[in-house]
């Protein structure tokens, strides 16, 4: 395969997972179980996630998922039994800068793409 083509496909698979780890975050942003401030986190509680990419040799990128440092946050909740719950640590404003940066990385990838299309194209188009 083309290094090129190789490459930007790598890009996408990373924005992708870029967006569905985001959200994933985001639908899961309220979950929450009750807990006492200082108690271990309770089983059960969304852990927020992250991407990190890494780059591979011969071109391109691997994303690997993991959780958040730290996963949650216990914060207070007026409908707890006990006054407070642990939440997954995640921010709508950050989730969001996340998401508009993996639309700009898959357009970019995809735009790299079809030039070299264009480019593959022009190689094949010329006359002896």
């Amino acid at each position: 395969m083309n290094p090129v083509l190789s490459i930007a496909l790598s890009g996408l698979q990373a924005a992708t997972k870029r967006l569905g780890v985001s959200a994933n975050n985001v639908a899961n942003a309220l979950t929450s179980r009750p807990t006492t401030v200082g108690a271990p986190t309770p089983d059960g509680v969304f852990e927020a996630q992250q991407v990190t990419d890494q780059t591979v040799a011969g071109g391109g990128v691997r994303s690997l998922v993991r959780s958040r440092d730290p996963a949650t946050i216990t914060g207070p909740d007026p409908a707890s039994a006990t006054g407070s719950s642990a939440f997954p640590n995640v921010s709508l404003v950050e989730e969001a800068v996340n998401q508009k940066v993996a639309l700009a990385s898959y357009r970019a990838n995809a735009a790299v793409i079809r030039t070299q299309q264009e480019i593959d194209d022009a190689l094949l188009d010329i006359e002896t």
